[in-house]
């Protein structure tokens, strides 16, 4: 039995339309918490401060951070929420596809 590398088994799960669309809203979850982090820590503030100035809880921008954040529309719209309090608008949104 040949041995598959991991990279060739990962390209053939995404030839699956369903599993492609699952992986690139993880990609685009994981994208904004990035984005989110380092915003945060450029701009030199706390999760605390980021809560306040976001309208969002210190426990989700927690969550957020270290991704935690369940995939729903509601999930994607708090990261944008802490996105436009960090001045950044995003011109494609982050809607979650069911």
């Amino acid at each position: 039995m040949e041995l598959k590398s991991i990279d060739s088994l990962i390209d053939e799960d995404l030839k699956e339309p369903a599993k492609k669309r699952l992986f690139e809203e993880a990609q685009k979850r994981n994208n904004a918490a990035v984005e989110i982090y380092d915003l945060r820590n450029q701009m030199r503030l706390s999760r605390r401060q980021l809560a306040k100035k976001s309208g969002v809880s210190k426990k989700v921008i927690i969550q957020i951070e270290q991704g935690q954040m369940i995939p729903s529309d509601e999930s994607m719209e708090i990261m944008e929420q802490v996105l436009r309090s960090l001045g950044k608008n995003s011109n494609s949104p982050l809607a979650y596809q069911k």
